[in-house]
């Protein structure tokens, strides 16, 4: 008789081991024997669920997000307006160590798009985008769906500068530029 598993758990299980080797071995570590070893089973543990490399990425950026979303909510609390949109960029362009570790997979995830382009997760850059447009426009800003490319332009490449300059994108620097890149949007 077959074990009944519970699948979003199971994936849940799987993207926690996948971000445990990456942290340790590094990204190009993962793998998916690899992952079912951290797991602590059989390959056919992993697989049934991801099948692929690309899928094990995608399956962690995935799990991740939830927790982004959490963490946004808790960091802009009740804020309105200009000071929303400020504070949701400044958020995108934190350099906690997690942060870092996850850009390293979305980077990965990304590097596979030539060979497997459903392996790409679309959808949280186009809720992010969709997500600037809405703040944008809320905060008054003159032309929010311009402000809406150049915040999703300014973050996504704010991840990969993250990546080739570590110690010289601090907090503080993005933070300052986030600050920059949103009054010159809202024309303040």
């Amino acid at each position: 008789m077959p074990i009944d598993v519970d699948e979003v758990q199971r994936r849940k299980a799987i993207a926690q081991a996948t971000l445990a080797v990456a942290a340790r071995d590094g990204t190009h570590a993962i793998t998916i024997r690899a992952v079912a070893k951290e797991l602590g089973g059989s390959t056919a543990m992993v697989t049934n669920y991801v099948p692929t490399r690309t899928d094990l990425i995608t399956n962690a950026v995935r799990a991740a997000e939830s927790r982004w979303r959490d963490d946004l909510e808790a960091r802009v609390g009740d804020l309105t307006g200009a000071d929303l949109l400020r504070a949701t960029v400044e958020w995108h362009l934190s350099t906690e160590p997690e942060d870092l570790l996850l850009r390293a997979l979305w980077v990965e995830m990304l590097s596979s798009a030539h060979t497997d382009p459903n392996g790409v997760d679309r959808r949280e850059p186009r809720a992010s985008r969709q997500e600037f447009l809405d703040l944008s426009t809320a905060a008054g800003v003159p032309d929010a769906d311009l402000a809406a490319d150049v915040l999703s332009l300014l973050t996504r490449g704010y991840y990969v500068s993250t990546m080739e300059e570590p110690t010289y994108w601090t907090a503080e620097r993005a933070g300052r530029v986030a600050k920059a890149v949103v009054d010159a949007l809202i024309g303040g």
